[in-house]
């Protein structure tokens, strides 16, 4: 009995430092809406690492306390501004045509297709801690493309995000930065 339980310790502690060994750059992810940093991985960032994190980011570890570099994402909407005044003008109409406001206004519901001129996309930037301030090293984004339009049901306004022809993927985001990172350190 006492030398299973030697046997599991001695197993334990060589599993312990062979993944110690293995960690040859240690990451951070930190999201940002421009006003606070959240320091941590979105529960869909969790699952991908969780489940390919060993297999395809090899010498890889993720260490919120002392990383080498932090990716650093957020997420945007490109080319809202093109379509603002299309949007403005739809929910004037909406608001101001008489068949919205009488005995039929219930019944009007309009088709929104996206536009491609309007893109959602997650922007990440690599960050190297080793230098102060921290550099960036490379800037990227993930997405995920929005085929279907949406509905516009009577009283709802049209915002500028339902244009768009892609939605923001933080998942694909954290991969292509963990890619980047992989093929630049050459893990």
């Amino acid at each position: 009995m006492r030398s299973t339980m030697i046997a599991l310790f001695l197993f334990a502690v060589s599993a312990v430092l062979t993944s110690a060994q293995d960690c040859k750059l240690k990451f951070s992810v930190a999201y940002t809406d421009g006003k606070t940093v959240q320091v941590g991985l979105t529960p869909g960032q969790k699952k991908m690492w969780d489940h390919d994190g060993a297999k395809k980011f090899k010498g890889m570890c993720l260490d919120d306390k002392a990383p080498d570099y932090i990716v650093l994402w957020n997420q945007g909407l490109n080319g809202a501004e093109l379509a603002q005044t299309s949007v403005d003008n739809f929910n004037q109409y909406r608001t101001s045509d008489p068949r919205s406001n009488g005995p039929n206004a219930g019944s009007t519901t309009y088709y929104v297709r996206p536009s491609s001129q309007v893109r959602g996309k997650a922007i990440y930037f690599v960050l190297d801690t080793s230098k102060k301030p921290y550099p960036m090293l490379h800037q990227g984004e993930g997405y995920q493309d929005v085929p279907q339009g949406t509905q516009n049901g009577p009283g709802q306004k049209l915002d500028t995000s339902d244009l768009a022809s892609t939605i923001p993927d933080p998942v694909e985001a954290l991969s292509n930065a963990l890619k980047w990172l992989k093929k630049e350190k050459k893990l």
